[in-house]
């Protein structure tokens, strides 16, 4: 790995998480950057350009946006195809989408309010709860989600079961772990870890399912402050394009990339290439001469600016 992978991300993140334990799979060593939950993120805006969520993942000059693009770079990295959500098929995929909308979007709803704050008081400033409080409201309600908190629960706690059901050997699709066995994760993880609630005594296969992949760990990263990341960026040059990323009739033009569930703050840049999966923004400025931000084109919005 010619440049370290450096992550950046913070603590109760569930997505975050998700990575970290694809660190830990993989086994390939990584530096973590911790940031601020919420913007401003002194070593990561300037880079990204303003994209509100993490993790991000950089590689030099090189910005890698959402958890299944990372997840691509440190399967192709760690030349583990199965940590890749494009290694899955079809049922995978749509399990992998299931854990990482509908699933996590009840996870997080049914903790109790709380429980949550206790953990949000013991790693932010009362001021940046309240903000982050504030924000996730606002998000909540860009997702349109407003059920009564006890129907939310009792749904999640229902799919949990229909889970257990389904879990017939030690991973979700196999005898090895994969993408899917990942984004299933980060969900449980933050219902037990943030919301203090072990998984319930009448999911047997589920709780050892759970205990397999928490074992995975983080590895061994290499903690690192934000002038370290944006020192090596300035200093690196994005990674040269395939040929076939340049044939898209918008290459060189001005564009907006926009998530398109939640967070929906615009990175706008100059497109430098368009894979099958992603695309890809060339940000240039004087701090850091070129920077290529790739997003997924599944779940961005895209516009020419």
């Amino acid at each position: 790995m010619s440049q370290p992978l450096i992550l950046h991300h913070y603590a109760l993140s569930p997505f975050s998480e998700k990575i970290r334990l694809i660190l830990g799979a993989s086994g390939l060593p990584w530096h973590s950057l911790l940031v601020s939950p919420l913007p401003p993120r002194p070593a990561t805006d300037p880079l990204t350009g303003g994209y509100r969520r993490i993790p991000v993942a950089q590689l030099g000059a090189d910005l890698i946006c959402d958890s299944e693009l990372i997840a691509e770079e440190i399967s192709a990295l760690a030349q583990q195809p199965t940590l890749a959500p494009s290694a899955s098929d079809r049922p995978a995929r749509e399990f992998t989408a299931f854990a990482e909308s509908s699933l996590f979007f009840d996870a997080v709803t049914s903790v109790p309010p709380r429980r949550a704050l206790h953990q949000l008081r013991q790693h932010l400033s009362l001021w940046d709860t309240a903000r982050f409080i504030w924000d996730r409201l606002g998000i909540a309600r860009e997702t349109g989600r407003r059920e009564p908190l006890a129907q939310v629960a009792r749904r999640f706690r229902q799919r949990l079961t229909d889970i257990e059901e389904t879990l017939q050997g030690p991973y979700l699709f196999g005898n090895q772990p994969g993408h899917p066995d990942f984004a299933l994760y980060h969900p449980l993880w933050f219902v037990v870890n943030v919301g203090g609630e072990p998984l319930p005594p009448r999911l047997p296969r589920l709780t050892q399912w759970y205990q397999q992949m928490s074992a995975f760990g983080h590895g061994q990263p290499r903690d690192i402050r934000g002038r370290e990341a944006l020192s090596l960026a300035a200093v690196s040059q994005p990674r040269p394009l395939p040929p076939t990323a340049l044939d898209h009739p918008d290459i060189g033009k001005s564009v907006r990339i926009t998530p398109g569930d939640y967070a929906r703050v615009a990175t706008l840049g100059t497109l430098a290439g368009v894979t099958e999966q992603r695309w890809i923004l060339r940000r240039q400025t004087r701090r850091f001469d070129a920077v290529h931000v790739h997003f997924p084109r599944q779940g961005y919005h895209y516009k020419v600016a």
